[in-house]
């Protein structure tokens, strides 16, 4: 049974680098070499031998071949952080204890992913500046306790939470 939340919590996390890949993309280099690709396109239109992009371009070739691939389906930024915001199903904050109600502040945050069996989220602590500080995920299914993935890296839960945090 855990193997299936195990998997969920793979494939949650797969989705949420690729979505923080593609929000941290140079979109700008991508659309110029968006711009050289068509350019050469379009003076090879009437040539008896036209010349591949990729041989009269090569570096350029390829490295609009890996910006593709990072941006994926998304045409831009705009579209990126879109698909970031739109993810999460809820995000909760949590307090410390304090003696004044009025002067509590955030100290954790909880990002629930998805729900039900499996359940996935992201956990995390704030630092003082009330960015995330610390970032893990976690999943489980029907029955079975939260239980930590460590298969992540925690800079890119961290920065897909900076999306989600303003505090």
């Amino acid at each position: 049974m855990n193997d299936h939340a195990k998997q969920q919590a793979a494939a949650q996390y797969d989705s949420i680098a690729e979505m923080v890949a593609a929000s941290e993309l140079d979109w700008d280099r991508l659309e110029e070499l968006r711009d050289l690709l068509e350019n050469h396109e379009f003076d090879m239109a009437d040539e008896t031998d036209p010349k591949p992009f990729n041989i009269a371009f090569p570096d350029e070739a390829e490295k609009l071949a890996e910006l593709e691939e990072i941006a994926g389906d998304c045409a831009d930024l705009e579209e990126a952080m879109q698909r970031i915001y739109e993810h999460p199903l809820s995000i909760d904050f949590r307090s410390g204890w304090g003696s004044d109600p009025q002067s509590l502040e955030a100290e954790e945050f909880q990002i629930m992913l998805c729900t039900g069996g499996p359940a996935v989220r992201i956990m995390g602590e704030l630092g003082f500046d009330g960015e995330p500080d610390r970032a893990w995920l976690e999943y489980q299914d029907w029955g079975t306790p939260w239980t930590q993935y460590f298969d992540i890296d925690a800079d890119v839960l961290k920065s897909y939470a900076r999306w989600h945090i303003s505090i």
